[in-house]
């Protein structure tokens, strides 16, 4: 787990082949990018407040 700057929230990271990880923000929105997208790219989409859709 790694705290985010300027509490935009946590990132998880699972660093395996076929693993990922997700943003998650203090309202608890998160965003999921896959391994091949690499921390900062992941975490400028973020702060532009981009967000996974929830799934039911």
């Amino acid at each position: 787990m790694i705290e985010l700057p300027n509490n935009l929230g946590v990132a998880v990271v699972h660093a395996v082949r076929g693993g990922g990880k997700v943003y998650v923000a203090p309202d608890e929105s998160v965003l999921f990018v896959p391994s091949a997208q690499d921390f900062k790219t992941g975490l400028t989409a973020f702060r532009e407040g981009q967000r996974s859709n929830l799934v039911s």
